[in-house]
């Protein structure tokens, strides 16, 4: 029964083990999660490297856009006032009144046309300036991030390789005491350890259960405490049907954080 006990050889032994066996798992645990955060680290480097080369682009086919436009707009002014100069060159020629009037209204207008030039040709130049400035800023942070990610790629190239060397270390020995444990009672505390936070083997103190937090009959509790003392005792199990960890009867002193 999942909530019962089950019979093994050497308990004391078998605890030993699986606490041993926890021990090492944990570390190895640890060390996954150091690695990803590692990784996790040198990801958000380059995801915003990425994102800064993405504006930096889009900026820059603005700035293209606002240039195209600059360069046509004082095109088009320049040959505006070519046309001025031609019209005010006629003006000193004209003896007719009628015409000169004419001359003068159309030289009135190119004027005014012109202004609305210069006045948009000012507008794209302070919009291109800002876009320029903005690209610079961009630029550098650019190469502060290059430079940020090449330290950290570093770093962290340096921390992988040494969790890499102590790990074989440490999975060898956890491998060689679960090759030493009960298949079906390895199997059922590495089913435990992964769905209960890194925790499948806690202690029953003061009739709780360290993992969960929940109360153990009182029955069970001394049948814990005697079984650990017989040579062939049996491996109870938490009988809260959310926490199911194997259970041993644990001295004051010792600490199990709640999965």
């Amino acid at each position: 029964m999942e909530t019962g006990c089950e019979r093994r050889s050497s308990l004391a032994t078998q605890i030993t083990q699986l606490l041993s066996l926890q021990d090492l798992d944990q570390r190895l645990l640890r060390k996954e999660q150091q690695l990803e955060k590692l990784h996790q680290q040198v990801a958000v480097i380059v995801s915003e490297k990425e994102a800064r080369e993405r504006e930096a682009e889009e900026r820059q086919q603005r700035i293209a856009t606002l240039e195209s436009q600059h360069r046509e707009a004082d095109g088009q002014l320049k040959l505006e006032e070519e046309k001025i100069k031609e019209k005010r060159v006629r003006l000193n020629r004209v003896r007719n009144e009628r015409e000169l009037l004419v001359l003068q209204r159309e030289i009135e207008l190119m004027k005014e046309s012109n202004g609305e030039l210069e006045d948009n040709i000012l507008k794209v130049l302070g919009q291109l300036e800002e876009q320029q400035q903005q690209q610079t800023d961009t630029q550098t942070r650019i190469e502060e991030l290059q430079a940020q990610l090449a330290q950290e790629t570093a770093d962290v190239e340096s921390q992988i390789a040494t969790l890499e060397k102590e790990t074989p270390v440490e999975r060898k020995k956890r491998d060689q005491i679960a090759a030493d444990l009960d298949a079906s009672l390895c199997a059922r505390y590495e089913r435990v350890f992964g769905s209960r936070g890194g925790w499948a083997v806690v202690a029953v103190r003061d009739g709780t259960c360290q993992g969960c937090h929940m109360h153990v009959p009182p029955h069970m509790c001394n049948q814990i405490q005697s079984s650990q003392i017989q040579a062939d005792g049996s491996i109870f199990y938490c009988p809260q049907p959310s926490c199911g960890r194997i259970l041993y009867f644990g001295l004051d002193s010792e600490e199990v954080s709640e999965a």
